[in-house]
């Protein structure tokens, strides 16, 4: 009966943000001590403050709101069927309204993010579609219980191919969303870009779980391999900002005038030139000559085209 009467004290301050011991002691009928106590307790879970004086009551923070897993999606599209089949009964458009703003929040089209006070992960890049938002809600769903996809996969040369996939792991790299899985077509492992998947397909039944331990080499190369060389260049204090977020403040320095010189170990290979390309004048590659010549070949190419 306690913990009853404390969630609907709950769900009365998140719905009017303030309450009074009478109002509360008179819908409960509880006494003002038990009703002090309840608040007590509350406090201890949510953020509560008293007003006191003539008009005061027990309020709740503006910018509390329950988690978007207070609600599981059955529990949430049970409380959408109930509203629906009042919606004909009153008057007015106020509850029509609401009711179609529940269902534009409705968990299957939320996106994935992780928020709190010092940490907040969103699920895609700037101007993020539902569509996108859908497929990355989808993916988790299968990860978490086990269930194989049927995807349309479009590779980076534009080639188009059907396949079946077990997903085992989403994972989230400089922005871009991945999900990790075994791939039926090719029988093995492979990584595949969320926004690369034209269609996606939910298969009947689970799959069993196997061994992901090769995923930790997915992302890059291992310290000794030849591929990974000692690279400085400068930069214009413009573009300073973007490549500390890239690289870490620590491989940036900056002199007196304001030059910044940035070293760091990297793969020197056809994605690294892209990415220094992407600066335009605004660095300069001192060294490996190596990757001097990657960029210079490729400006000179664009070059070529625009020329005529």
């Amino acid at each position: 009966m306690k913990s009853e009467i404390m969630i609907q004290i709950l769900f009365m301050l998140l719905a009017r943000r303030r309450v009074t011991a009478e109002e509360v002691s008179r819908k409960f009928d509880v006494s003002k001590r038990s009703v002090y106590r309840y608040m007590d307790e509350l406090s201890l879970l949510v953020p509560l403050y008293v007003e006191r004086g003539m008009k005061g009551g027990f309020s709740i923070m503006d910018d509390f709101r329950l988690p978007a897993t207070f609600l599981t999606e059955k529990e949430y599209g049970v409380v959408l069927q109930a509203l629906d089949a009042y919606a004909g009964e009153l008057p007015g458009e106020e509850l029509g309204i609401a009711i179609n703003k529940l269902k534009a929040n409705s968990k299957s089209s939320r996106k994935i993010s992780l928020n709190s006070s010092t940490l907040m992960i969103d699920s895609g890049p700037w101007g993020i579609t539902d569509e996108y938002n859908n497929k990355l809600h989808v993916l988790a769903e299968c990860v978490e219980t086990s269930r194989a996809i049927y995807m349309e996969y479009r590779n980076v040369n534009g080639v188009a191919t059907s396949r079946e996939a077990e997903p085992h792991t989403l994972v989230l790299k400089q922005g871009i969303w991945y999900v990790y899985a075994y791939c039926r077509l090719r029988g093995e492992f492979r990584l595949f870009k969320v926004g690369r998947i034209e269609h996606l397909k939910v298969l009947d039944g689970n799959f069993e779980r196997r061994s992901t331990e090769g995923l930790s080499g997915v992302f890059g190369y291992n310290d000794e391999s030849p591929k990974m060389k000692d690279v400085v260049f400068e930069a214009h204090r413009t573009v300073i900002s973007d490549i500390e977020e890239w690289l870490g403040v620590g491989c940036v320095q900056t002199d007196e005038n304001g030059k910044a010189t940035v070293r760091a170990r990297l793969p020197v290979d056809d994605g690294l030139a892209s990415k220094l390309l992407g600066y335009g004048g605004r660095i300069r590659v001192i060294e490996p000559k190596e990757l001097r010549d990657k960029i210079a070949d490729s400006a000179n190419a664009i070059l070529a085209i625009y020329r005529q």
